[in-house]
């Protein structure tokens, strides 16, 4: 379900005109993959008065979602000077609304913890990790923006401009330029037809005095010798590193085994410079794809170790509870493999544990939910009518029409691949909620 922007009006406060503006309270990606560019590139919830051109960023809660990358992060601005309260009521109301547009099968652990970050150029940051850019890189782009702003401050004075371009000539790459080309677009965007763009002639301005060097690119039907090659000019670590990332799918026993065979002709042939620079290719190559897999191995170890605490537990609750902070998705994920593997073996007393500790987690994870979706969710896995009725009494003030609407709309996403079984027992549920509310109203 997409979630569309709410045309709000402003007054400017430069010059008083009011205007409409739309705003984002969700961007979910998955839903809508093309506002990922745009947030990027600072287009989202971005004012412009159209009287006389005074704007910037407004100041408005976020949530972003990104199912691809199990990302979901909430952000709220300090300006806003909202009390802590506030902002739980109002991310749980946006955290809700993403949860109510994704189809239960889709809905994964990390709904149940979202991140939060304090700044826009945090959420900025967290994105592009999630997309595979290192903090190098990041770093990288923060000394960009600084050069940028400084070299706009001098851009009406000749002496001062020339000596910033010479002392970070360097600094001036390819990918600059990219990301300043990046700002120019999104900045002419937002201005005023026939306005000038300061960004638009600074880069002109630049490229008189220091143009950049093209890259090398690797086209789509690019053979192994090719992507090799590519990969051997390419000396600037974060470029190479953001490289990689993009072949990494193409990066398979074909393409080792076809830079093995170059080694090996490098060697036989005495080549010693070419046998070195592809020996360290492979080296380098191989050490990337070992840290991410050991990244893994360690994160799947670490909660294993986790669980086997846990299960020694006297009560499982706790033992959650005290560990709330690590039961993220590799923990859910190695518990569910264990209970599953436990449970295919006719270990029952084994898998009867695990299953304990994985309902115990994922309580403690559910309260981190508002209370209407954390009852939902207590229901939609409560046997009937012992467990629900327990559920329903305890939270009687939750119970109106608000909560069976959504208890109704999660039944909607998973009565179709569910059994007669579940179906039923669903209705029976749904009917002594209806019960319950009716006896409130007497």
């Amino acid at each position: 379900m997409a979630f569309p922007a709410i045309p709000s009006r402003l007054r400017c406060p430069s010059c008083g005109a009011s205007f409409v503006v739309q705003v984002h309270s969700i961007i979910d990606v998955g839903q809508e993959p093309e506002l990922k560019e745009q947030f990027l590139r600072g287009e989202i919830n971005r004012a412009r008065c159209p009287e006389c051109g005074a704007g910037g960023m407004l100041s408005a809660p976020l949530v972003y979602h990104d199912p691809a990358r199990e990302l979901l992060v909430s952000y709220v601005p300090a300006e806003l000077g909202l009390s802590a309260e506030e902002q739980e009521r109002t991310v749980g109301s946006l955290v809700n609304a993403v949860m109510n547009g994704t189809p239960a099968e889709q809905r994964k652990g990390y709904f149940f913890q979202p991140k939060t970050v304090l700044t826009y150029n945090g959420l900025i940051e967290l994105i592009l990790e999630a997309e595979g850019y290192s903090k190098e890189l990041l770093a990288q782009q923060r000394q960009w923006f600084t050069l940028i702003n400084d070299l706009l401050e001098a851009l009406e004075d000749e002496d001062a401009f020339a000596k910033l371009v010479e002392e970070h000539r360097d600094s001036l790459t390819y990918e600059f330029y990219l990301m300043l080309s990046e700002l120019v677009d999104a900045e002419g965007q937002q201005l005023a037809e026939g306005a000038e763009n300061p960004l638009e002639t600074l880069r002109a301005k630049l490229l008189e005095r220091a143009a950049p060097a093209m890259p090398p690119s690797a086209p789509g039907a690019a053979n192994d010798d090719e992507l090799i090659d590519l990969l051997l000019g390419i000396e600037d670590e974060a470029a190479w590193e953001r490289t990689v990332g993009q072949l990494l799918p193409r990066l398979d026993y074909g393409f080792f085994q076809a830079l093995t065979e170059r080694l090996e002709a490098a060697e036989g042939s005495d080549d010693a410079g070419a046998a070195a620079s592809l020996g360290r290719l492979r080296q380098r190559l191989l050490d990337l794809l070992d840290r991410q897999s050991q990244q893994l191995r360690e994160a799947e170890d670490e909660a294993s170790l986790l669980i086997m605490e846990m299960l020694e537990a006297e009560e499982m609750q706790a033992a959650a509870q005290e560990h709330a902070d690590e039961l993220d998705e590799v923990f859910f994920l190695v518990l569910s493999r264990l209970q599953q593997a436990a449970a295919q073996r006719n270990n029952a007393r084994r898998a009867e544990r695990l299953m304990a500790l994985l309902d115990a987690a994922r309580e403690v994870r559910e309260q981190q939910l508002p209370p209407e979706l954390r009852l939902v969710s207590r229901l939609l896995r409560s046997e009937f009518p012992e467990e629900s009725n327990r559920a329903l009494e305890e939270n009687r003030g939750l119970l109106n029409d608000e909560l069976l609407a959504l208890y109704d709309r999660y039944v909607e996403q998973i009565v179709e691949a569910a059994g007669e079984a579940v179906r039923e027992r669903l209705q029976q549920i749904r009917e002594q909620i209806v019960a319950k509310m009716t006896v409130l109203r007497a």
